[in-house]
């Protein structure tokens, strides 16, 4: 099944091997499917709140060995995670910023002390995110910016292990590439319009700016 671009910039973003990967808000499951083809050895999670998601993805993988997959219908910030030794990789895709925020709050809040790795890739709210995961003492990866269907997605990998800081536009902007111009026009002008913004969209508009000037 050929994937989104969004969805094949996540599955060649994960740096494995990992023992478990937990595919968050999974909708249909095509990005769990193709991690278990590409990570036969890790145990492959779909993880949804809607039961008839995660029934629909328990019939299609009847065939499938059981060691290598397991659907949870359960709300990602009550998940709790097997294996405290193991290294695991959570991805949440596809849901709006505030969202994710919580959810990534209550993920850590749940399992202190633990090493973990995160893939995001939210929906909007992408410089609310990024303050929001450095002040919770998440540290950068990697992270690149995608193009799919004519929208833009900023694809963020994280580590409770990593040092390096979080940038809150990101440090990933190639300028000289048409796309990244593009995608930061549109940041831009989105901030612009808010006439009303509160004063950390106005912080975003100025630190969007700065990036013209490096």
């Amino acid at each position: 099944m050929k994937l989104s671009a969004r969805l094949d910039g996540l599955v060649d973003m994960v740096n494995g091997p990992y023992a478990h990967i937990w595919d968050c808000c999974c909708d249909h499951g095509y990005l769990g499917r193709r991690l278990l083809d590409r990570y036969p050895r890790s145990v492959i999670h779909f993880v949804d709140i809607v039961p008839s998601l995660i029934e629909r993805i328990e019939t299609s993988l009847a065939e499938v060995d059981r060691g290598q997959w397991q659907a949870h219908c359960v709300d990602l910030k009550i998940l709790t995670l097997p294996d405290p030794e193991a290294r695991q990789l959570v991805i949440i895709a596809g849901v709006g910023g505030d969202l994710m925020t919580e959810m990534v709050s209550e993920l850590l809040t749940n399992h202190q002390s633990r090493s973990l790795d995160l893939l995001l890739c939210p929906v909007r709210q992408l410089y609310k995110v990024r303050t929001a995961m450095d002040s919770l003492g998440l540290g950068l990866v990697d992270e690149c910016i995608v193009k799919d269907g004519g929208l833009f997605y900023e694809l963020i990998y994280l580590s409770t292990e990593s040092v390096r800081k979080v940038s809150c536009v990101g440090e990933m902007w190639d300028l000289t590439d048409s796309e990244h111009r593009e995608y930061l026009t549109r940041n831009i002008e989105h901030y612009q319009r808010m006439t009303q913004a509160t004063s950390q969209e106005s912080l975003a508009l100025q630190a969007y700016r700065k990036l013209l000037l490096v």
